[in-house]
């Protein structure tokens, strides 16, 4: 069988060998050329699977090796009768990984939260339930929005109007643009000038949650409010007006950990092997795991440093500051996340501290309770 894959798709070409002949293509532009005649298709966030891509082709199998699914046309392949699967909650503890690491990085605010500050998380999916667990695990108060569930079967669970009360608010909203709760540009100015003065608003899920207009007219009117900004309205295109003004901009790659992208991949292979009839050879082998030796005295400072020393948002950011005001800010966009270095999440990494306590407190930032 022939199957086109995403050729940043670290590792796909050796896993999906296995079932028949591999043709790598850049996500952005694979085309109806490129499916014309192919069985299966592997695809990120990055490609739009839908029937203009698909009209015509041999297309049996759909993978996406992520965790969304706002990319797929999903009415269409199930009218085709087409096998389609994402990845979900695959990469989701790098993109607790990543609030953690702008935590530490944004001046008093791991200490405000450890002192009884409050998060709160909109949208309690995959990465919204293990953003509590890790932050419930240290201590650190939370609530969360999710109109979709019912909260009579979650305690944490309280009105958009209160969740965003919250010195820090997290958005992992999924991308939707039907139903009775769409989430495309659900927050507004107007609804954020409720966040306590100093706050913090990151968004690490889809950028349409917030359209960029409105995140200007918040800035403009509470400038004490500091942005962190994973994912844009747009991609791969972002507005430079929006982006200088934040206080950490990154190329949508929170959840680009070797550690989640692998875990994608395994997912989507073993959903084609399922539909194949076939067995799945996987490469079992291990990385190292990291070795990160904290000496802290107190539980601010070991939880900084053990993060930091794992994953810097600081660095990512640097990078993408140097593309704010460049020439196809798109194209450099995608060309940072191509070559996105290699990133392992806490949990895979052997922190270390001779305090008893403060090994505790490790555990914790790695998941642990």
């Amino acid at each position: 069988m022939k199957i086109v894959v995403d050729e940043n798709i670290p590792g796909a070409v050796q896993c999906f060998g296995q079932f028949g002949q591999v043709v790598t293509r850049s996500g952005r532009q694979i085309g109806p050329e490129d499916v014309l005649d192919a069985d299966a298709l592997i695809v990120r966030s990055v490609t739009k699977v839908n029937q203009a891509l698909l009209n015509g082709s041999s297309v049996k199998f759909v993978g996406s090796t992520t965790i969304g699914s706002d990319h797929l046309e999903i009415d269409y392949l199930r009218a085709q009768g087409i096998r389609f699967c994402t990845a979900p909650g695959s990469n989701a503890e790098s993109v607790v990984d990543y609030v953690l690491s702008a935590i530490c990085r944004l001046d008093g605010l791991l200490e405000k939260l450890l002192a009884g500050g409050r998060v709160g998380i909109v949208g309690y999916g995959n990465v919204g339930k293990r953003l509590g667990r890790r932050l419930s695990a240290l201590g650190i108060p939370w609530l969360a929005y999710d109109p979709l569930l019912d909260p009579q079967l979650y305690a944490c669970l309280r009105p958009l109007d209160e969740v965003l009360c919250s010195n820090l608010l997290c958005l992992h909203a999924p991308l939707t643009v039907s139903g009775p709760f769409p989430s495309v540009h659900m927050l507004d100015a107007c609804a954020l000038q409720g966040m306590p003065k100093n706050a913090v608003l990151l968004s690490a899920g889809r950028g349409e949650v917030v359209a960029t207009a409105e995140l200007l007219a918040l800035i403009d009117s509470r400038p004490d409010i500091r942005l962190a900004l994973d994912v844009w309205e747009g991609e791969p295109e972002f507005a430079s007006a929006l982006a200088e003004r934040c206080a950490i901009t990154t190329p949508h790659i929170a959840g680009y950990s070797v550690d989640g992208k692998k875990t994608g991949l395994r997912m989507v292979a073993a959903e084609l092997a399922d539909f194949l009839g076939r067995d799945l050879s996987l490469d079992g082998g291990k990385s190292p795991a990291p070795v990160v030796n904290c000496v802290g005295d107190s539980a601010a400072m070991v939880i900084r440093e053990a993060v930091l020393a794992v994953y810097d948002v600081a660095e990512d950011s640097k990078r993408f500051s140097e593309i704010i005001h460049a020439a196809e800010r798109g194209r450099q966009f995608d060309l940072l996340r191509k070559h996105y270095p290699p990133r392992r999440e806490l949990a895979y990494c052997d922190l270390r501290a001779e305090n008893p306590t403060m090994a505790s407190l490790l555990r914790a930032v790695q998941g642990g309770i």
